[in-house]
């Protein structure tokens, strides 16, 4: 009931923003990073695994005055970090309705789907992620940090145990080059999920990326 509720209000929104805002604009990021998992959602027995590797990724957005819709893509593959066989493809993909009520202060909600890809078998995550982000300058304006966090309001994975509590956070700079169109983002993130019964397993995913974001945010 919950999906349904913040589908529909997501189709009530949308036309009206376009009308009452004008000409949108559009917004780019791509990024380049490195992704850390520790995995112990894997048959009983077989023990955690953990994986590492890079990922390639971006998102656009279309931007309103205070409002924005955007679509993220990732993809990377990730193996084994003991020197092990163990090898996934790891795929990400969102997307999202955010409002600025403040300057510092964006809010979003929106389904995030993660996918973990082997010849035999795809794990797969979908969530709807509420999400809260506050922005601060650190010398000038052109420098500024900001903190992301956001919790799963409502969750699903192909185990079968099912998903319980999935959360997670992201922190990072961005500089703006004076009389440059683009901006540069350092970032760090960690998303951490269980299955249902908190002791039958759990996921924790670590990232690091640079980015490069072109267009108003």
């Amino acid at each position: 009931m919950r999906i349904v509720a913040l589908i529909g209000i997501l189709a009530l929104a949308a036309p009206a923003l376009v009308i009452s805002q004008g000409r949108p604009t559009l917004a780019f990021r791509g990024d380049a990073g490195f992704v850390w998992v520790r995995s112990d959602t894997t048959p009983a027995g077989a023990g955690a695994m953990r994986l590492r590797g890079p990922v390639l990724g971006g998102e656009g957005r279309l931007v309103f005055h205070g409002f924005s819709v955007g679509l993220g893509l990732s993809s990377g593959t990730l193996k084994a970090a003991d020197q092990g066989t163990a090898q996934r493809d790891l795929i990400e993909g969102r997307l999202l309705v955010a409002a600025r009520p403040l300057p510092w202060l964006e809010m979003s909600v929106g389904p995030f789907v993660r996918a973990y890809v082997t010849d035999a078998v795809t794990e797969r995550w979908v969530f709807w992620q509420a999400r809260a982000r506050v922005d601060a300058p650190i010398v000038t304006s052109g420098l500024t940090s900001y903190l992301e966090l956001w919790r799963a309001v409502s969750s699903q994975v192909n185990l079968v145990a099912g998903a319980g509590r999935v959360q997670g956070g992201e922190a990072g700079a961005t500089y703006r080059p004076p009389k440059r169109p683009f901006s540069l983002r350092l970032a760090y993130r960690v998303d951490d999920a269980a299955v249902r019964g908190g002791g039958d397993g759990s996921q924790m995913l670590e990232a690091i990326s640079l980015s490069v974001m072109v267009g108003e945010r």
